[in-house]
């Protein structure tokens, strides 16, 4: 049945105000239906204004964006991205069909219109990722394991079946997990007295976007989170940070009407920074905070430091943000060290993605 349907790319325009970006929103709203049909809420969706300034082209990285029609109505979305600093070779790929037109090669279209993209730009292994609420068993006989051999996701999952049959292999597991700021006020003043006495030597800065006179010391530490992370067997490239690319992600995140909140910790004997985590505040959706990175310096770990920084952004998010309800974050099921901050800080599974990759020709 595929043959009815035909892939049109999305034209990004100015602004989501302009008369030309009727497209683009209903582009938007298909995301946010297809993240409420894996989820049952909103929090993965995001307001328009900040996918239009995420999807910009930007010197550090292309996206491509696609889509299908059953008539009028758009109901299936697919996109290429690609980094043009490092991981040459690479390429973010997804293709994603609303409930109601699964099973007609849709999706198929659009992962085959997006593996396209990334041959055109001579990319030979392509990266996905697959979204899988809790509530499987994880111990099942038939359960996918990913390479790291930590964590599993449904064996009788559509996109499991989809990537497997599309020729990805599963490298890694990412926790999705979630606070409900409202629940975890009672074991806070214990944690922050025990991470405040580790880290005497060190002292806590925060900050709504990251100041000039820091961002080519903040590159070093951006930098490392390519490195210092867990990967599965499909392994990154170390990704170069200066203070260029630093000022050209904050306005980016600018340009996305999204608020960075970061908290550092510098030791105080040198003045270095040694560690930092940020929580990205998108406008219209200010109740639900993303948590993006969390880094401390290897040399600097073993005091605390990341319960400490992680605490000093959660009151920052807090006190800015008076409907402040939520914050979700992402971490490799085998990185057990962050996987313990957090869940002493009160986050809960409510997730898994998985993590896949292949490797064209």
């Amino acid at each position: 049945m595929s043959s009815q349907y035909r892939v049109q790319r999305l034209r990004l325009p100015a602004s989501i105000y302009d008369a030309d970006a009727a497209e683009f929103r209903e582009f938007s709203d298909l995301t946010d239906a297809i993240e409420r049909q894996i989820w049952g809420n909103d929090d993965r969706c995001s307001p328009a204004a900040f996918r239009l300034g995420v999807w910009r082209d930007t010197s550090y990285e292309l996206t491509s964006l696609f889509f299908v029609r059953d008539g009028e109505r758009m109901v299936g979305r697919g996109w290429c991205q690609m980094s043009l600093k490092e991981d040459r070779d690479r390429a973010m790929v997804r293709a994603e069909v609303l409930d109601d037109f699964t099973g007609r090669g849709i999706g198929r279209l659009l992962l085959d219109a997006a593996t396209e993209e990334a041959a055109r730009y001579s990319r030979t292994i392509l990266n996905s990722f697959t979204e899988h609420p809790v509530g499987f068993d994880e111990e099942a006989p038939d359960a996918v394991v990913p390479s790291t051999g930590y964590g599993a996701l449904p064996a009788d999952s559509r996109a499991v079946a989809f990537a497997s049959a599309a020729g990805f292999e599963l490298s890694q597991v990412e926790r999705y997990s979630e606070l409900i700021l409202s629940e975890y006020d009672g074991g806070r003043r214990a944690l922050e007295e025990a991470a405040t006495a580790a880290a005497a030597d060190y002292e806590v800065l925060v900050w709504e976007g990251i100041p000039v006179e820091y961002q080519a010391e903040m590159a070093v530490l951006l930098g490392r989170m390519s490195t210092d992370v867990p990967y599965g067997v499909d392994r990154y490239e170390s990704a170069e940070w200066d203070a260029d690319r630093v000022a050209s992600l904050e306005a980016q995140l600018s340009d996305a009407n999204t608020l960075p909140l970061y908290a550092v910790a510098r030791h105080r004997a040198s003045g270095q920074l040694v560690a930092y985590t940020s929580l990205w505040i998108r406008s219209g959706k200010e109740d639900v905070a993303d948590q993006d990175d969390t880094l401390v310096a290897p040399e600097h770990r073993g005091h605390l430091l990341g319960t400490l920084i992680k605490l000093a952004n959660l009151n920052a998010y807090r006190d800015r943000f008076p409907t402040a309800r939520k914050v979700v974050t992402f971490n490799a099921e085998e990185n057990r060290p962050m996987l313990a901050i957090n869940e002493a800080l009160g986050f809960r599974p409510v997730g898994y993605d998985g993590e896949w990759y292949r490797r064209l020709g």
